[in-house]
């Protein structure tokens, strides 16, 4: 492992929907400890193992940044902002961690804006910026939290996971149902404050109806939960 004599700088780093302690490390660089990824992304069934844990997905060639830090002389194990990206894409593509496709989704879309809004010179105060992350965040996860009920209910009862067009078809009844739309240009900004209460109320809902009837199937689960609206 490659070390540091000097220490790095901790600073709170806002996503929006949490915090975690980033680093400026002695060069200038940024990282983030292993521990912060850890709690960010939840890859390991146990932070004692995270190390073990990505190792494995980020390849055997992988060793951490060991640096000291402004409140510790126990040196922490540290990935660089590109190890760091590299965990996020290899979470969300090969993992299919829900938390990990919602991050790259959303920070992506708020990257590209970022360029909009200096072409189009449109200031945007950081707090606003946080706010759209966080919002965001949770309905990237409250999505995935439903389709990934009736995913694992399919893959359950059948072995196999459901095809494109299912998702597909499941999500254009449940939008012709409460909404009388097919779609929202698969966004879900595009909701109005009554629609996003009456989805989010629906995602919450699934996720119940799935536990309380643990022999349906998705389409049974879809329909119990649509009666009740």
């Amino acid at each position: 492992m490659s070390s540091i004599s000097t220490k790095a700088i901790i600073a709170q780093i806002d996503f929006g929907f949490t915090q975690i302690e980033g680093l400026m490390l002695p060069d200038g660089s940024y990282g983030i400890s292993i521990t912060q990824a850890q709690r960010l992304l939840v890859f390991s069934s146990s932070p004692h193992l995270a190390l073990k844990s990505l190792k494995v997905l980020l390849g055997k060639g992988f060793e951490p940044t060991k640096v000291k830090t402004e409140l510790s002389n126990n040196p922490a194990n540290v990935l660089t902002i590109t190890q760091f990206t590299k965990l996020v894409t290899e979470l969300a593509i090969i993992k299919q961690n829900p938390t990990a496709i919602a991050f790259l989704r959303a920070s992506a879309e708020e990257t590209i804006e970022r360029r909009f809004d200096l072409a189009f010179n449109q200031k945007v105060e950081e707090s606003e910026r946080n706010e759209r992350l966080a919002l965001r965040m949770k309905r990237l996860l409250a999505r995935h939290q439903w389709t990934d009920t009736l995913r694992d209910r399919h893959l359950a009862l059948y072995g196999v996971k459901p095809n494109p067009d299912q998702y597909k078809n499941w999500t254009v009844k449940v939008n012709l149902e409460l909404f009388e739309k097919k779609h929202f240009n698969c966004n879900r900004d595009n909701m109005c404050e009554d629609e996003q209460r009456t989805i989010e109320l629906f995602e919450s809902m699934c996720v119940r109806k799935a536990k309380q009837y643990p022999k349906d199937n998705p389409e049974q689960i879809l329909e119990k939960v649509l009666a009740a609206f």
